[in-house]
């Protein structure tokens, strides 16, 4: 298909800064700025290429955006994304006349009373909810077979870089592809493990997987009470800043948010050029085989390189077995899982129409005709103790927390006085969330086939602020990230 976009006044690749620059400028509008994303939605989305990566489109959003720019020449700029549009991952509820369903066709048409915590954050800060994304059904392959870009409510998302070619991640596949194929500024995205990181390095995407806490879960449709977390995906590291900044916040209704440092520092602070000189980074070189086709040697040794040419002692290479050992049969979140979304059916305003984990599950089996991989990974929920009291859910919680773990990527951290480990792809996934710690996803070039590559960098607790640090100095040294030609 050859499409003309009719909204040819604004381009791709576009930040924060230089929309803020252009409203300031009278040059652009919120509303043209809208209008501009529905267009490239429009033409790309669901058609063309058919990325699909955008489920629901807000229908207020060009209303907001008008109210928004009146509001600007009245009072100026109301805070630090006012006009920027953002779409944000389905799992998260909003009071607003789009729908809230994981991508389970069973929740189509659940609509939340009220807002995400973190959905708040970015009304209050002026951000458009330009729509909703697509994503893997209930952030969960369903079923063995089901591929990790589909949901029984939305079909498939397919990776801008290759559409139908190469694998576009989950399960925030559809806020990685959107951001990515330049569909709106930057989206929100949700995490148990790997759910930012893996579609973020699949995409030549930056990301941010925060510390567990320092997001809160609140309006978030879970999975896990221990390892669910939400973060940024944008298309530059000042960008994922600028978001973190807003939605990094204490939740009274979130516990795990009041753990946090009494000071959250201004992440925009941390972007210096020097930001890599003198900090000590272990170099992961034994990713698991099942990231083998993801990973790109020439270009993980070019970021090696780019790290110590900007001034970082490396500790090369780091051994952490906890990456490498056999997972355990049943972990923190198959415990969590039903106990969790238990908990959501029963708490859920209004009711979803399901008061329970099996009552759900019920609807699977009584129309098999809508999920064609099955449910078999879902129905295994059911044979997992759900009583968080068991032994073996307190052991795996310690050992998730590396209590006595040598083996841990905490204890690694802290013996080798590691400022932070950096990983090809996002082979760090699993550990990293399995012990809360946050990391950052960078562009790191793309394989001789055109496949995004990325690295990953994960640090201590709270360490966000020495994670853009280093993100950004290696940013602005390669800028390897390019756009998708469709």
């Amino acid at each position: 298909m050859t499409s003309t976009l009719m909204a040819d006044y604004w381009h791709e690749e576009t930040t924060i800064a230089e929309i803020h620059q252009a409203y300031d400028d009278g040059t652009l509008t919120a509303k043209e700025l809208v209008l501009y994303y529905f267009n490239r939605i429009a033409l790309w989305d669901q058609d063309g290429p058919y990325i699909n990566g955008v489920l629901d489109i807000n229908p207020d959003a060009i209303y907001i955006a008008e109210a928004i720019d009146e509001e600007r020449k009245q009072r100026g700029r109301k805070g630090a994304l006012h006009g920027i549009p953002i779409l944000i991952k389905e799992n998260l509820e909003t009071r607003d006349k789009m729908a809230t369903s994981a991508g389970a066709i069973a929740l189509k048409d659940w609509h939340s009373k009220y807002d995400a915590f973190l959905v708040q954050k970015l009304r209050s800060a002026g951000a458009i909810i330009l729509g909703k994304t697509n994503m893997t059904e209930l952030a969960h392959r369903i079923g063995t077979d089901m591929p990790e870009n589909y949901s029984s409510r939305g079909g498939y998302v397919q990776c801008p870089y290759g559409p139908e070619k190469f694998e576009v991640g989950g399960s925030s596949s559809g806020s990685a592809a959107a951001t990515a194929a330049n569909f709106t500024l930057g989206s929100i995205g949700t995490e148990t493990s790997g759910s930012l990181l893996n579609p973020a390095t699949r995409n030549s995407l930056v990301t941010v997987k925060p510390t567990f806490g320092l997001v809160s879960r609140t309006g978030i449709i879970p999975l896990s009470y221990t390892q669910d977390v939400a973060g940024p995906l944008t298309r530059t590291v000042t960008d994922a800043a600028s978001i973190l900044n807003v939605i990094a916040e204490i939740d009274e209704n979130d516990e795990a948010t009041k753990a946090r440092p009494a000071h959250t520092p201004n992440y925009l602070d941390s972007l210096i050029k020097n930001g890599v000189q003198g900090k000590r980074i272990g170099v992961f070189r034994d990713p698991h085989e099942g990231f083998s086709d993801q990973i790109d040697l020439h270009r993980y040794e070019e970021a090696i390189t780019t790290l110590k040419d900007l001034g970082a002692t490396l500790v090369d290479p780091v051994k952490i077995p906890a990456v490498t050992r056999k997972a355990a049969d049943t972990n923190t979140v198959s415990f969590e899982c039903k106990h969790s979304l238990n908990h959501f059916f029963a708490k859920a305003e209004p009711s979803t129409g399901f008061h329970s984990f099996d009552d759900f599950l019920k609807s699977y089996e009584d129309y098999p005709q809508l999920h064609k991989y099955g449910h078999d990974r879902l129905k295994v929920r059911t044979s997992v103790e759900s009583v968080l009291s068991n032994s073996n859910y307190i052991t795996a919680k310690l050992q998730d927390l590396g209590l006595d773990d040598p083996e841990s990527i905490g204890s690694v951290l802290n013996d080798q006085k590691l400022d932070a480990i950096l990983f090809p792809s996002s082979c760090n996934q699993d550990v990293a969330a399995q012990a809360g710690l946050p990391s950052i996803a960078l562009p790191s070039g793309y394989h001789e086939d055109g496949r995004p590559f990325g690295i990953t960098i994960t640090g201590r607790a709270y360490s966000e602020q020495t994670l853009f640090e280093i993100g950004y100095a290696f940013e602005q040294a390669t800028m390897l990230r390019e756009k998708p030609n469709f």
